[in-house]
């Protein structure tokens, strides 16, 4: 027995302590340990996942070649320029909202100089206005009351067409500070469209870019002038408010009787009218921004009064415009810069017999033909 207790004695001072070498384990490796232990699996855990993002990059790298070259609709439709055309169309699917329509319904208005005479109306009803065109002046009055939405795939579509094709950049965020070189007041455009006019504002600004660009493009290229600098897209905002408002008076009631288009279309005009002779304007007369309220009033007393006088002023911008881009206006005369003139040609006069005095001297032999 005493044999087996010493032998016992021996085994266990063999055997390292339970805190490793040294007795108490305060300086021992711990190599061992934190290779099992959780240190370590937290290595194993970041290679596996480094391992699954580089088969993952392996496979988008794959589906990316394969798909080089194709067109993807979903993610490609926002980035796509519109015409007129397809908004034109998207207006004829669009369904009014009678609901939103009853705020113009339930506003009062009071028509008449005198107040014996005067006369209470819902601000929908548009005096003068022929019945069968209601229709179609709700969807005005329907567009004003509808806030532009960058979600809506054709409200953001029309704005960033407008600004990309004005501004020539290819790239148009929905928030940021390049709308204010457009004119906006805030990095959020929608702060300043929703604020009166709505969908309406976009729309009667895309007319005008869609149907006079050369135009539009010049009032853009004056408005960030040193000198004559204003803010376009506002301006534009409170041409529209003028154009609503003189609509529900009856002061367009005449034109759209008689148009062929309906009373969008002739509002999109008188509009485009309106913002024409505020270019004009501003342009011709070398206006700064002291003269805003000045030349909002010339649009409005004429908007007024004499509605078709927009349009015939708009009519000859138009041929002006045509007639500084006509090449033909340009003379070609055929010049030798060789002195040798082609075969056929006049012969040179004689020489000029006059004094010389108002050719500088160094000019005389070129003049002569020596050189």
């Amino acid at each position: 027995d005493e044999d087996e207790d010493e032998e016992d004695q021996e085994s266990n001072a063999s055997r390292p302590a339970a805190g490793g070498i040294g007795g108490n384990g305060a300086h021992a490796p711990q190599r061992e340990v934190t290779a099992n232990g959780p240190q370590g699996q937290g290595y194993e855990a970041l290679e596996e996942e480094w391992a699954e993002i580089e088969a993952r990059t392996h496979e988008i790298r794959i589906k990316e070649a394969a798909e080089k070259g194709k067109i993807r609709a979903q993610d490609d439709i926002m980035s796509t320029p519109i015409s007129y055309n397809e908004v034109q169309q998207w207006l004829l699917q669009l369904t009014i909202d009678q609901e939103v329509l009853d705020q113009f319904r339930n506003e009062r208005v009071v028509d008449g100089g005198c107040s014996c005479f005067a006369r209470s109306r819902a601000a929908s009803d548009v005096p003068g206005l022929d019945r069968k065109l209601w229709r179609d002046k709700d969807l005005v009055l329907f567009l004003k009351a509808t806030n532009f939405d960058f979600n809506e795939v054709t409200h953001f579509r029309m704005l960033r067409t407008a600004y990309m094709k004005l501004t020539r950049n290819k790239m148009c965020p929905s928030i940021g500070r390049h709308w204010e070189v457009l004119g906006f007041q805030h990095t959020d455009p929608r702060t300043d469209l929703n604020r009166s006019g709505g969908l309406l504002n976009v729309l009667h600004f895309f007319f005008f870019f869609s149907h006079h660009f050369d135009i539009l493009k010049s009032a853009y290229l004056l408005a960030q002038d040193a000198e004559q600098n204003f803010p376009l897209a506002c301006v534009s905002i409170n041409i529209t408010r003028m154009v609503v408002e003189y609509l529900l008076a009856g002061k367009l009631s005449k034109m759209c009787n008689s148009g062929d288009k309906g009373v969008l279309d002739t509002t999109c005009k008188v509009y485009a009218g309106g913002l024409y002779h505020f270019y004009s304007r501003w342009r011709n007369l070398k206006r700064t921004i002291r003269d805003t309220e000045v030349t909002f009033n010339e649009v409005r007393k004429l908007m007024e009064k004499r509605p078709a006088k927009l349009l015939e002023g708009l009519a000859k911008g138009i041929q002006e415009q045509k007639a500084k881009n006509d090449p033909g206006r340009f003379e070609f005369t055929e010049l030798d810069f060789t002195g040798r003139a082609p075969q056929g040609a006049s012969q040179p006069a004689a020489k000029s017999s006059a004094p010389a005095g108002s050719v500088p001297r160094r000019l005389l032999n070129y003049r002569d033909g020596t050189e």
